[in-house]
Protein backbone atom coordinates (compact mmCIF):
# COMPACT_ATOMS: atom_id res chain seq x y z
CA UNK A 1 0.00 0.00 0.00
CA UNK A 2 1.24 3.47 -0.80
CA UNK A 3 1.19 6.05 1.96
CA UNK A 4 -0.99 9.08 1.29
CA UNK A 5 0.47 12.41 2.36
CA UNK A 6 -1.85 14.46 4.49
CA UNK A 7 -1.41 18.27 4.65
CA UNK A 8 -2.77 20.29 7.56
CA UNK A 9 -5.98 22.10 6.68
CA UNK A 10 -4.47 25.40 7.84
CA UNK A 11 -1.69 25.06 5.27
CA UNK A 12 -4.21 24.32 2.50
CA UNK A 13 -6.28 27.37 3.43
CA UNK A 14 -3.12 29.49 3.47
CA UNK A 15 -2.15 28.36 -0.04
CA UNK A 16 -5.66 29.07 -1.36
CA UNK A 17 -5.72 32.49 0.31
CA UNK A 18 -2.37 33.43 -1.24
CA UNK A 19 -3.56 32.32 -4.66
CA UNK A 20 -6.74 34.40 -4.36
CA UNK A 21 -4.79 37.44 -3.19
CA UNK A 22 -2.41 37.16 -6.16
CA UNK A 23 -5.32 36.81 -8.58
CA UNK A 24 -7.05 39.79 -7.00
CA UNK A 25 -3.93 41.96 -7.28
CA UNK A 26 -3.52 41.03 -10.94
CA UNK A 27 -7.19 41.76 -11.62
CA UNK A 28 -7.05 45.17 -9.97
CA UNK A 29 -3.88 46.30 -11.72
CA UNK A 30 -4.78 49.63 -13.35
CA UNK A 31 -4.73 49.95 -17.12
CA UNK A 32 -1.76 52.06 -18.21
CA UNK A 33 -1.14 53.97 -21.41
CA UNK A 34 1.84 54.86 -23.55
CA UNK A 35 1.85 56.73 -26.86
CA UNK A 36 1.62 55.86 -30.54
CA UNK A 37 3.61 58.33 -32.64
CA UNK A 38 3.53 58.12 -36.44
CA UNK A 39 4.89 60.77 -38.82
CA UNK A 40 4.80 60.53 -42.62
CA UNK A 41 6.37 63.48 -44.44
CA UNK A 42 6.29 62.86 -48.19
CA UNK A 43 4.18 64.73 -50.72
CA UNK A 44 1.77 65.17 -47.81
CA UNK A 45 2.32 65.59 -44.08
CA UNK A 46 0.64 63.19 -41.65
CA UNK A 47 1.23 63.35 -37.89
CA UNK A 48 -0.49 60.99 -35.46
CA UNK A 49 0.00 61.13 -31.69
CA UNK A 50 -2.59 59.05 -29.85
CA UNK A 51 -2.80 57.01 -26.62
CA UNK A 52 -1.98 53.31 -26.65
CA UNK A 53 -3.36 50.98 -23.99
CA UNK A 54 -0.55 48.77 -22.72
CA UNK A 55 -0.80 45.00 -22.52
CA UNK A 56 -2.56 42.25 -24.44
CA UNK A 57 -5.83 42.13 -22.53
CA UNK A 58 -9.21 42.24 -24.26
CA UNK A 59 -9.72 45.73 -22.84
CA UNK A 60 -6.40 47.04 -24.22
CA UNK A 61 -7.02 45.48 -27.62
CA UNK A 62 -10.53 46.98 -27.90
CA UNK A 63 -9.31 50.45 -26.95
CA UNK A 64 -6.40 50.35 -29.40
CA UNK A 65 -8.56 48.99 -32.23
CA UNK A 66 -11.16 51.71 -31.63
CA UNK A 67 -8.61 54.55 -31.65
CA UNK A 68 -6.92 53.11 -34.75
CA UNK A 69 -10.28 52.99 -36.53
CA UNK A 70 -10.88 56.66 -35.70
CA UNK A 71 -7.49 57.63 -37.18
CA UNK A 72 -8.12 55.56 -40.31
CA UNK A 73 -11.56 57.17 -40.74
CA UNK A 74 -10.01 60.65 -40.59
CA UNK A 75 -7.36 59.75 -43.17
CA UNK A 76 -9.81 58.03 -45.51
CA UNK A 77 -10.21 60.95 -47.91
CA UNK A 78 -10.79 58.91 -51.09
CA UNK A 79 -14.29 57.45 -50.67
CA UNK A 80 -13.94 55.52 -53.92
CA UNK A 81 -11.40 53.21 -52.30
CA UNK A 82 -11.74 50.89 -49.33
CA UNK A 83 -10.63 52.21 -45.96
CA UNK A 84 -7.30 50.82 -44.74
CA UNK A 85 -7.06 48.96 -41.44
CA UNK A 86 -3.77 50.38 -40.13
CA UNK A 87 -2.67 53.97 -39.59
CA UNK A 88 0.47 53.47 -41.67
CA UNK A 89 -1.50 52.14 -44.64
CA UNK A 90 -4.07 54.93 -44.25
CA UNK A 91 -1.31 57.55 -44.30
CA UNK A 92 0.07 56.02 -47.52
CA UNK A 93 -3.41 56.04 -49.08
CA UNK A 94 -3.84 59.71 -48.05
CA UNK A 95 -0.57 60.55 -49.76
CA UNK A 96 -1.49 58.52 -52.84
CA UNK A 97 -4.84 60.34 -53.15
CA UNK A 98 -2.98 63.67 -53.16
CA UNK A 99 -0.48 62.52 -55.78
CA UNK A 100 -3.19 61.16 -58.07
CA UNK A 101 -5.37 64.25 -57.71
CA UNK A 102 -2.37 66.47 -58.40
CA UNK A 103 -1.56 64.61 -61.60
CA UNK A 104 -5.11 65.08 -62.86
CA UNK A 105 -5.11 68.76 -61.91
CA UNK A 106 -1.75 69.40 -63.54
CA UNK A 107 -2.70 67.66 -66.78
CA UNK A 108 -6.04 69.40 -67.13
CA UNK A 109 -5.41 72.84 -65.61
CA UNK A 110 -1.62 73.16 -65.50
CA UNK A 111 -1.66 73.78 -61.76
CA UNK A 112 -0.89 71.86 -58.59
CA UNK A 113 -2.47 71.65 -55.14
CA UNK A 114 -0.99 73.01 -51.94
CA UNK A 115 0.42 70.29 -49.70
CA UNK A 116 -2.24 68.35 -47.84
CA UNK A 117 -1.83 67.97 -44.08
CA UNK A 118 -3.43 65.63 -41.56
CA UNK A 119 -3.03 65.89 -37.80
CA UNK A 120 -4.56 63.38 -35.40
CA UNK A 121 -4.07 63.53 -31.65
CA UNK A 122 -5.68 62.19 -28.52
CA UNK A 123 -5.36 62.03 -24.77
CA UNK A 124 -6.73 60.13 -21.80
CA UNK A 125 -8.94 62.82 -20.30
CA UNK A 126 -10.22 60.79 -17.34
CA UNK A 127 -9.75 57.39 -15.71
CA UNK A 128 -11.04 55.78 -12.53
CA UNK A 129 -11.64 52.19 -11.39
CA UNK A 130 -14.60 51.64 -13.72
CA UNK A 131 -14.22 53.84 -16.80
CA UNK A 132 -11.62 55.48 -19.02
CA UNK A 133 -12.44 58.45 -21.27
CA UNK A 134 -10.30 59.35 -24.28
CA UNK A 135 -10.62 62.55 -26.34
CA UNK A 136 -9.65 62.29 -30.01
CA UNK A 137 -9.17 65.04 -32.59
CA UNK A 138 -8.58 64.84 -36.31
CA UNK A 139 -7.76 67.77 -38.59
CA UNK A 140 -7.47 67.60 -42.39
CA UNK A 141 -6.29 70.54 -44.52
CA UNK A 142 -6.52 70.06 -48.29
CA UNK A 143 -5.81 73.68 -49.25
CA UNK A 144 -9.13 75.25 -48.26
CA UNK A 145 -9.19 78.37 -46.03
CA UNK A 146 -10.14 76.29 -42.99
CA UNK A 147 -9.37 72.75 -41.89
CA UNK A 148 -11.90 69.97 -41.49
CA UNK A 149 -11.97 69.16 -37.78
CA UNK A 150 -13.41 66.04 -36.17
CA UNK A 151 -13.62 65.70 -32.40
CA UNK A 152 -14.93 62.61 -30.63
CA UNK A 153 -14.88 61.06 -27.17
CA UNK A 154 -14.50 57.35 -26.55
CA UNK A 155 -15.52 55.87 -23.20
CA UNK A 156 -14.69 52.30 -22.16
CA UNK A 157 -15.95 50.10 -19.34
CA UNK A 158 -12.81 48.83 -17.61
CA UNK A 159 -14.58 45.67 -16.44
CA UNK A 160 -14.95 44.21 -19.93
CA UNK A 161 -13.55 46.73 -22.43
CA UNK A 162 -17.00 47.59 -23.82
CA UNK A 163 -17.28 50.86 -25.75
CA UNK A 164 -19.93 52.94 -23.99
CA UNK A 165 -22.54 55.10 -25.69
CA UNK A 166 -24.17 58.09 -23.99
CA UNK A 167 -27.20 55.87 -23.34
CA UNK A 168 -24.95 53.40 -21.47
CA UNK A 169 -23.48 56.17 -19.32
CA UNK A 170 -26.62 58.18 -18.50
CA UNK A 171 -29.50 56.75 -16.46
CA UNK A 172 -32.08 59.48 -17.22
CA UNK A 173 -31.65 60.88 -20.73
CA UNK A 174 -34.56 63.35 -20.48
CA UNK A 175 -33.27 65.01 -17.30
CA UNK A 176 -29.67 64.89 -18.52
CA UNK A 177 -30.61 66.54 -21.82
CA UNK A 178 -32.49 69.32 -20.01
CA UNK A 179 -29.48 69.93 -17.75
CA UNK A 180 -27.01 70.10 -20.65
CA UNK A 181 -29.30 72.54 -22.51
CA UNK A 182 -29.17 74.97 -19.55
CA UNK A 183 -25.36 75.00 -19.70
CA UNK A 184 -25.44 75.18 -23.51
CA UNK A 185 -27.70 78.23 -23.50
CA UNK A 186 -25.61 79.92 -20.82
CA UNK A 187 -22.43 79.32 -22.85
CA UNK A 188 -23.94 80.93 -25.95
CA UNK A 189 -25.66 83.79 -24.14
CA UNK A 190 -22.63 86.09 -24.38
CA UNK A 191 -22.78 85.98 -28.20
CA UNK A 192 -26.15 84.64 -29.34
CA UNK A 193 -29.62 83.94 -28.10
CA UNK A 194 -30.35 80.24 -27.79
CA UNK A 195 -29.95 78.43 -31.09
CA UNK A 196 -32.67 75.98 -30.05
CA UNK A 197 -35.60 77.64 -28.32
CA UNK A 198 -37.49 74.44 -27.57
CA UNK A 199 -36.03 71.61 -25.49
CA UNK A 200 -37.52 69.02 -27.82
CA UNK A 201 -35.46 70.37 -30.75
CA UNK A 202 -32.23 70.54 -28.77
CA UNK A 203 -29.76 67.75 -29.49
CA UNK A 204 -26.98 66.36 -27.38
CA UNK A 205 -23.57 66.04 -29.06
CA UNK A 206 -22.71 62.72 -30.65
CA UNK A 207 -20.45 61.80 -27.73
CA UNK A 208 -19.68 63.09 -24.23
CA UNK A 209 -16.43 62.86 -22.30
CA UNK A 210 -15.05 63.22 -18.80
CA UNK A 211 -12.27 65.08 -17.04
CA UNK A 212 -11.38 65.48 -13.38
CA UNK A 213 -14.03 68.20 -12.96
CA UNK A 214 -17.03 66.60 -14.63
CA UNK A 215 -18.68 65.85 -17.97
CA UNK A 216 -17.21 67.53 -21.06
CA UNK A 217 -19.63 68.72 -23.74
CA UNK A 218 -18.34 69.79 -27.17
CA UNK A 219 -20.31 71.10 -30.14
CA UNK A 220 -18.45 71.35 -33.44
CA UNK A 221 -19.14 73.61 -36.40
CA UNK A 222 -21.55 71.13 -37.93
CA UNK A 223 -23.82 71.36 -34.88
CA UNK A 224 -23.73 75.18 -34.73
CA UNK A 225 -24.55 75.84 -38.38
CA UNK A 226 -23.33 79.08 -39.93
CA UNK A 227 -23.73 81.23 -36.81
CA UNK A 228 -20.41 80.28 -35.28
CA UNK A 229 -17.18 78.92 -36.73
CA UNK A 230 -15.75 78.12 -33.31
CA UNK A 231 -16.12 74.98 -31.24
CA UNK A 232 -18.36 75.36 -28.18
CA UNK A 233 -16.97 73.48 -25.17
CA UNK A 234 -17.99 73.44 -21.51
CA UNK A 235 -17.81 71.16 -18.47
CA UNK A 236 -20.74 70.24 -16.23
CA UNK A 237 -19.42 69.62 -12.68
CA UNK A 238 -19.75 66.15 -11.15
CA UNK A 239 -21.57 67.68 -8.19
CA UNK A 240 -24.39 68.63 -10.57
CA UNK A 241 -24.40 65.74 -13.02
CA UNK A 242 -23.63 62.75 -10.76
CA UNK A 243 -27.30 61.76 -10.17
CA UNK A 244 -27.68 61.04 -13.91
CA UNK A 245 -24.53 58.92 -14.36
CA UNK A 246 -24.12 55.15 -14.21
CA UNK A 247 -20.32 55.42 -13.91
Amino acid sequence: MFNTLSYPKSLLFYVIACFLMMASCQKKAPLTFSETLITKDKETLVEVVIPKANGTSKIAKNINNTLTTFACDVLNIDSAKSKKETIEASAEAFNEAYVNFNKTLENEFDSILPTWEAFIDGEVSYQNETIVSIAMNGSINTGSPSSTLKTKFFNFDLADGKSLSTEDIVNDMTAFKALIKKYYDKELLTTYTSLNEETNTFKLPETIGFNEDGVIIIYGNDALGQLNQNIIEFTVPFAVVDPYLNY
